[in-house]
């Protein structure tokens, strides 16, 4: 039999997920809701999925599926998660996991009461360039790492907040670049280094009539005085590819764009690869494409990501991304929200 997923949201993050798990061999999506049910139907006929309904208690009554693939706005994620739980279903988020730290922590204990396994969606972890990185330094092929850089530049206009208009609003998605764009490129920072001690963060809104942060820059202080510098916006013309660089005693390591590209710099020559050239040709061809469309997520990434969530509950173990491993992104991010708040350094808890 197939696994069967029951896709709850048919916007546009529900596409990249379906384009996915059309990607896995014995993984289907058998079923999808959403409040608008006409794109819920539309969804289900260009992806040819059997069930379309108007709401997830609908599903979740008539659909037998396996587990439920979470891609609604994120203050939905945590009542959704409830109601899965309750049913006995499997369930896999998007990021954010949740729009706080407070409903994250509801959903793991409400999956872990039920004896439901929790996944939680950070593609970029399992793009080759993620997974390099990480085996890059963690075998020290990099040395002692001292200094990092998160740059994430996108371009977003005021269509799209208005096209979905929680996008904008703080109680809802819980922040704004920070928590829907730059959450990837953080969460594959703390991946590799571990959690930050503290952070200082500055947020603005300075371009879009929104009620979250277009703007944010931050210093994360990691164990043994590592130092970390993030800059982010929605604003920038044109975007360019969200980036992670690591400096390290022997070498440098850079990843972007969420295609997985990876450069390494080593101090011994005959030990480079990936040569500034390669990468300066690459971000060429990144930039002819339309500068005011939104990037897209590639389909193979999330395809790694779902395909180790079905292997989890196939073996009764925790996926790679886990519930608790979902939420620490959140947490960093929430303390760069309470630094800005507060005017000081911040301790991650």
């Amino acid at each position: 039999m197939p696994f069967r997923f029951g896709l709850l949201g048919a916007g546009a993050v529900a596409h990249t997920h379906a384009q996915a798990i059309r990607l896995l061999a014995d993984v289907e999506v058998s079923a999808v809701a959403d409040v608008d049910r006409d794109r819920a139907e539309a969804l289900a006929r260009q992806y040819g999925i059997p069930h379309a309904f108007g709401s997830a208690e609908e599903l979740l009554s008539h659909a037998d599926v396996d587990a439920v693939d979470i891609v609604a706005p994120h203050h939905l994620h945590l009542p959704l998660t409830l109601a899965a739980a309750r049913r006995g279903r499997h369930v896999l988020v998007e990021k954010a996991i949740a729009q706080d730290t407070t409903s994250a922590s509801a959903m793991i204990e409400a999956c872990r009461t039920a004896g439901v396994v929790l996944g939680g969606i950070f593609q970029n972890r399992f793009s080759p360039a993620g997974r390099a990185l990480h085996t890059t330094v963690q075998s020290g092929a990099l040395g002692r790492v001292f200094l990092a850089s998160v740059s994430v530049k996108v371009h977003r206009t005021a269509a799209y907040y208005e096209g979905a208009l929680w996008r904008g609003r703080r109680e809802e998605a819980g922040g704004g670049v920070l928590m829907i764009q730059a959450i990837h490129t953080v969460d594959l920072l703390q991946w590799v280094l571990g959690m930050p001690q503290r952070v200082l963060g500055r947020a603005t809104t300075a371009v879009q009539a929104i009620g979250v942060e277009d703007v944010a820059v931050g210093v994360l202080e990691f164990e043994g005085g590592v130092l970390a510098v993030l800059q982010a916006t929605t604003a920038a013309v044109p975007e360019v590819p969200p980036e992670l660089e690591l400096h390290g005693t022997r070498g440098t390591a850079l990843v972007f764009d969420s295609r997985g590209y990876l450069g390494f710099w080593a101090n011994t020559p005959t030990q480079s690869r990936s040569l500034p050239e390669r990468w300066a040709g690459y971000a060429a061809q990144y930039h002819e494409q339309e500068p005011t469309r939104p990037s897209q997520a590639s389909p193979e990434p999330h395809a790694e990501n779902i395909r180790d969530f079905v292997t989890a509950v196939r073996e009764g173990r925790s996926p790679l991304v886990d519930g608790p491993e979902a939420r620490k992104a959140i947490v960093v991010i929430n303390a760069l929200y309470q630094s800005e708040q507060e005017g000081r350094w911040v301790e991650v808890q």
